[in-house]
């Protein structure tokens, strides 16, 4: 049984190093480390947003994530720029003084220039982008807008192309720069403006300006909004940052669009008041009709959708159908952490295993050997006990024997000429309870009495 137990003991040990080792595998997987780090056990990176106009609600989420601590738990420090007059952000992005930034459906004719930005996500599934005319302008329908003087905004491409769609040239149009306001609009510098649905409408209705609308959805020209976007260098070099940014904002968006009142308030009392809180309200409303979230996932990207924008591009003129957009929608999975180290780990944890199965068998077959043999013995054992007492048991019978010995008297004479059977005689009448009768054998009788009439047993008498 001390055997047993060792052995037992040794297929303990020869699991616990296995495991030990197979632990120790992983421990020391040189496999990449997620650069974004919580800011309470180490430093922040510092990462710059820039916004494509100024702040209002148009940007909710990306001020949800900074204050409500998403970027922090992220392991980052995020600025949030407003676009200075004459600046993009497409521009800022590609040019690396921003890391990410926000754009609109434009950003396709940009990477089919050459500027390698990447869509990370669709806040706006539709876009707000439209025609804003007042009522005392005339202009009723899209076509009104021939020989009138247009104040288009940049990133306005989805405009041009409704326009082109509707059989409209540019050449037919005046365009002129749009100010950034609707004070031209008002003043009668310009006859419509390029608009966003969540903002400027709020400004003539809240001065009582009756107004038309034109949307690039009516012609079938359905883009995405508002889109967050990055450089390719971004997700070369820093394909944890990128994601860990990613998931941070949609993460604020999703806190913006379910506790609007609070952001709305934030955004008034720490951001900007160029609009009242009535205003702020407005966009809020609107916005949360084109971003959608109740039907789609917030930040959801078609690559199908994005293709039908090429090629609204495309028939316009404004991209070539040989442009590959391959890389320009992003995608994770290029970016998943470096697991050959973890593949080897497991060849080498199962390698292991198999070799401290085939270890165990042994050991196995060794302790169903011996205890085959143990048990052997023990039956041996127990079949030598129970001989002992067999014989044990005959010896005592011996002792008692209480019947009589019948000796012939003659026999003992002729063969114990030497006192040998007083002997025998003596040693067993002193061991045994036995008694001896003397008499004659029949031998002996036909010898020594032929007269007398003894027979045996199975003869016949005449």
């Amino acid at each position: 049984m001390a055997k047993t137990r060792k052995y037992n003991d040794t297929l303990i040990y020869i699991l616990a190093l296995t495991c030990s080792i197979a632990f120790c595998l992983i421990l020391t997987s040189p496999g990449k480390t997620n650069e974004s780090i919580d800011g309470s056990t180490a430093q922040l990176q510092s990462v710059t947003l820039q916004l494509k106009w100024k702040h209002q609600f148009q940007s909710a989420g990306y001020y949800a994530a900074l204050e409500k601590g998403f970027y922090r738990e992220a392991g980052f420090d995020v600025e949030i720029l407003e676009i200075q007059a004459g600046e993009e952000s497409i521009d800022k992005v590609v040019k690396g003084k921003a890391e990410f930034g926000i754009g609109m459906s434009d950003l396709i004719l940009h990477r089919a220039k050459g500027e390698p930005v990447v869509a990370l996500a669709a806040i706006f599934q539709h876009s707000p982008l439209i025609i804003l005319a007042p009522k005392f302008g005339g202009i009723e329908n899209i076509h009104a807008l021939k020989g009138k003087r247009l104040g288009l905004e940049a990133q306005s491409a989805e405009l041009l192309a409704y326009i082109g769609d509707e059989g409209i040239s540019q050449k037919e149009i005046n365009l002129l720069p749009h100010g950034y306001s609707v004070d031209n609009l008002i003043a009668g510098k310009v006859d419509a403006i390029s608009a966003y649905s969540t903002d400027e409408p709020y400004i003539l209705l809240d001065l009582g300006i009756e107004y038309s609308t034109f949307t690039p959805r009516s012609a079938g020209i359905d883009f995405y909004g508002d889109t967050l976007f990055t450089s390719e260098m971004q997700i070369k070099e820093y394909p944890d940052r990128v994601a860990a940014f990613l998931d941070a904002s949609l993460k604020g968006w999703r806190y913006a669009l379910d506790n609007s009142e609070e952001i709305i308030e934030l955004i008034y009392s720490k951001y900007t008041k160029r609009h009242s809180l009535e205003h702020l309200a407005f966009e809020a409303k609107m916005s949360k009709q084109l971003i959608m979230s109740d039907v789609v996932e917030i930040g959801y990207m078609n690559p199908g959708r994005w293709q039908h924008i090429a090629n609204v591009y495309e028939k316009l003129g404004m991209v070539s159908n040989d442009v590959s957009f391959e890389g320009f929608i992003y995608d994770r999975s290029p970016t998943s952490p470096d697991l050959r180290w973890l593949y080897i780990s497991l060849a080498g944890i199962t390698t292991l295993a198999f070799l401290a199965f085939l270890i165990l068998g042994r050991f196995y077959r060794l302790n169903q050997s011996l205890n085959q043999e143990i048990n052997h013995r023990k039956k041996v054992e127990v079949s030598r006990e129970k001989l002992i007492a067999d014989l044990q048991g005959a010896v005592n019978d011996i002792k008692v024997l209480n019947s009589l010995l019948p000796i012939c008297s003659y026999c003992k004479k002729v063969r114990d000429d030497k006192g040998y059977w007083n002997q025998i005689d003596a040693y067993i009448e002193a061991h045994t309870d036995t008694e001896f009768s003397h008499s004659i054998c029949q031998d002996c009788a036909k010898n020594y009495h032929p007269d007398l009439d003894i027979y045996d047993d199975s003869e016949t008498h005449t």
